[in-house]
């Protein structure tokens, strides 16, 4: 079993709280199948559930934001809360068989 303090510290630490805050305020819950890490290239620490419709990250400036991607295009969609990405996948996957990116057209409205 890994130590969470030895890959996170400091500055990097504070950003995980603020996930974890964004994942309470979400009504969202962790359990052992939970993961989390920080982004090499853009030192975004990030917490991910399979539950989950998206991951939730914070930035250097402390910004957090919620993504989701595609599964069949990969297209990244950020958003400010998790209701706004719950919301927008329900949209998504009304008009479209995917994401508008990867979609030519929307669903017949029948």
């Amino acid at each position: 079993m890994s130590n969470i303090f030895e890959e996170f510290q400091g500055a990097d630490l504070d950003r995980l709280a603020e996930c974890l805050k964004a994942i309470k305020q979400a009504g969202l819950k962790t359990d052992r199948h939970t993961q989390t890490g920080i982004n090499e290239g853009s030192g975004n620490v990030w917490v991910w559930s399979d539950d989950w419709l998206g991951c939730v990250y914070c930035s250097i400036g402390f910004d957090v934001a919620w993504v989701w991607a595609c599964p069949d295009c990969g297209e990244e969609y950020e958003f400010a809360t998790y209701q706004e990405l719950d919301d927008f996948t329900s949209e998504q996957y009304e008009k479209y068989d995917g994401c508008k990116s990867c979609c030519e057209e929307e669903k017949d409205a029948a």
